[in-house]
Order: C-alpha cells, then sequence, then structure tokens
C-alpha cells in the first residue's frame, strides 16, 4: 500500500530547513472547546478544531437542501453577487453564505507547507480528507489574479504567499486530485445558512438550529420580523374580507348559501386567527429565552467551577472566599501548564 503523502511539494513559504519550527504558523492563543485561552501546539485536538467539519457530516444527507454539489465559486464572482466576504476561523462556517454575506476561514500557513503534512496531517485520516477538502476550496476560490489579490486584502492568505508559488502549489494539487479523498462536506461548495438552520431544526435543536450568524441578534428583531410577516399575510386577509363583503351585496352571490357560509366561517377565521398568531409568536420568544436562561446559568455554573472561583457577591457574608482548585481544575491547571495556558 503507498504511503500517504502531500497533495503537494513546492516549498512556497521558504526552505524546509527552515520550517522545523512550526509555531511561528501557530496563532497566538486558542479557545478550547471548554473555553479556556491557551497557547497552541501543532497537536490533534487544535488541527482537529481548525479542520474537522463533523456538525456538517452530521447531516450530509441533508446537504443537498442547502447547495449544488459543485466548487464554490471564485471570489470575484461572490463579489459580482454582491455578498460582502466574512472572516471566520471555524471551518464549520467556512463557504456558508446569508444575507449577501458569505463566510471564509483564511487558509493557514501551516497548510501550505509539505513538511507539517507530513509530520502532523497525514497520520490521521479524517484530518487528512477535511485538510485536502479546505485547500481544494481555496483552488476554486482563487482561479485568476483578481481573486488572489481579493484574499490578500481580505487576509485569507499569508502575505509572503506569491502568485507565482500559488500556481506551482494548485498545478501540482490538481494532477493526482481524487475527490474521494476529500471529506464529503466538500463535495458541496458554497451553502446557504438559513436552509442549514431550518435542517438542524428538523433535527432537534428547534431554538438555535445550526448557528446564529445569519440568525437575529436580539429578540427585538425576530419579534419585528414574525410580526412583519403576519402584517403582510393580514393584508392579503383585508383584501378577501372586502371582496367578500362586496359579493354579499350582489344580489347572486348573496342569495348562494354555500357563499354565505365562506363569508362566515372566513370573517370568523380573520378574528380569531390574529390573536392565535400573536399569542403564538410571543410563546415562542417566550420559549426561547427560557431555554438560553437555563443553558447560560448551565454554563456558569460549570465555568465558575472549572476555572475555580466563585461569585463571592453571592455569598451571605458579602466576603470573597478563599477558593482552592478542585480536582478538576488540578486538571486543568496541568493541562495549561503543558500547553502554555493561561
Amino acid at each position: 500500500m503507498n504511503e500517504p503523502h502531500a497533495p503537494f511539494s513546492t516549498h512556497v513559504l521558504g526552505e524546509p530547513q527552515k520550517q522545523q519550527d512550526f509555531t511561528s504558523h501557530l496563532p497566538a492563543s486558542h479557545r478550547t472547546k471548554q473555553d479556556h485561552i491557551i497557547t497552541p501546539q501543532a497537536e490533534a485536538n487544535f488541527l482537529g478544531e481548525e479542520l474537522l467539519v463533523n456538525r456538517l457530516n452530521s447531516v450530509q444527507d441533508w446537504l443537498w437542501l442547502c447547495g449544488r454539489p459543485m466548487p464554490p465559486r471564485p471570489l470575484h464572482y461572490q463579489v459580482v453577487l454582491s455578498r460582502e466576504i466574512t472572516v471566520t476561523e471555524s471551518p464549520e462556517l467556512h463557504l456558508l453564505w446569508s444575507n449577501h454575506r458569505i463566510f471564509l476561514k483564511p487558509m493557514p500557513s501551516w497548510l501550505l507547507d509539505p513538511v507539517f503534512w507530513k509530520s502532523h496531517i497525514l497520520q490521521d485520516n479524517n484530518l487528512s480528507r477535511c485538510a485536502r477538502g479546505f485547500l481544494y476550496s481555496y483552488i476554486a476560490l482563487i482561479a485568476y489574479p483578481s481573486d488572489f489579490r481579493l484574499a490578500q486584502e481580505k487576509g485569507l492568505v499569508p502575505s509572503y504567499l506569491t502568485w507565482d508559488g500559488w500556481k506551482c502549489v494548485v498545478n501540482e494539487v490538481l494532477q493526482n486530485h481524487d475527490m474521494a479523498m476529500v471529506n464529503p462536506r466538500y463535495w458541496y461548495g458554497e451553502l446557504r445558512l438559513s436552509r442549514l438552520n431550518k435542517v438542524y431544526r428538523l433535527k432537534g435543536f428547534v431554538f438555535r438550529g445550526y448557528s446564529k450568524a445569519g440568525s437575529h441578534a436580539v429578540y427585538g428583531d425576530l419579534i419585528a420580523d414574525n410580526f412583519g410577516i403576519l402584517a403582510s399575510i393580514l393584508g392579503y386577509v383585508v383584501i378577501v374580507l372586502t371582496s367578500l363583503q362586496v359579493g354579499l351585496g350582489v344580489d347572486k352571490l348573496s342569495g348562494n348559501a354555500a357563499f354565505t357560509n365562506f363569508s362566515y366561517g372566513f370573517t370568523v377565521f380573520s378574528i380569531i386567527a390574529p390573536v392565535i398568531a400573536v399569542v403564538g409568536i410571543f410563546l415562542v420568544v417566550l420559549a426561547m429565552f427560557i431555554n438560553n436562561w437555563v443553558a447560560t446559568k448551565k454554563y456558569e455554573e460549570r465555568r465558575f467551577k472549572e476555572i475555580g472561583v466563585e461569585p463571592y457577591w453571592r455569598n451571605k457574608h458579602g466576603n470573597a472566599p478563599a477558593t482552592s482548585l478542585t480536582t478538576s481544575d488540578k486538571s486543568y491547571s496541568a493541562l495549561s501548564s503543558t500547553q502554555g495556558g493561561v
């Protein structure tokens, strides 16, 4: 069996002997899934959070509702579509679009280093497939010099990457590219975030959906949008009621029992339905508020325990208690010291 190899061998970041210390490629700090801030290391957990798209893979069978199985269109075409390029560091938001915005994760410099591929990526098949897919997405995004200039302006590629160097990488990757070696998420290009939110709500995440990046920031906006839809529906109802009133003034229709019964039923409906809709909107908003409140309180309690502090302002005596690290806190301290945590 052939040993896995990097999709390219060109050293666009410099000579390989100068790239053995990969810390220059990594960010200054990294937030873990537990919301601890640590100094990043080129290890499995960090690389997994930088590349894996498990949430999208969990709804892989539904992605056809959110986009087409085609490579993403180039950056210049995104501008033609009046889409603002919004930078995100989350791979789960990469290539998602909503409300004239498209979210793009910048190309990590270590992903352009074949030595880094060999030492940190190729050993993990899932990580390798995601890395190949992410790199392939940028090959589609940056096709022309105009795309490359846009990428540099938005900080999507390392500042020291040249157009000639990028062309060499693209040429090598496409020579032996195989979509079977790419994570299935990248079989699809741009995905519509609003539809992805609906898919996630159908899968059980009713209140949160997939991401809040394309949803309402405050409850007032949510209420305003829903009342806007309700007002549009009521406008049509008013038109129908006016037509029914005119119809009842016509002898031929006023004597029609079916038309009279329909007019009666629709009139009652037009009175009751708006009340039900308004109550329904407020119940949904109330349920979302309670759900978020409970989740926030649970998170606060767990977070305080993890970082080894107590909310002294809730203490009956009003004194700041002497805190001591619990077993879990000591474990976190050990983790931080080994990973350069703060």
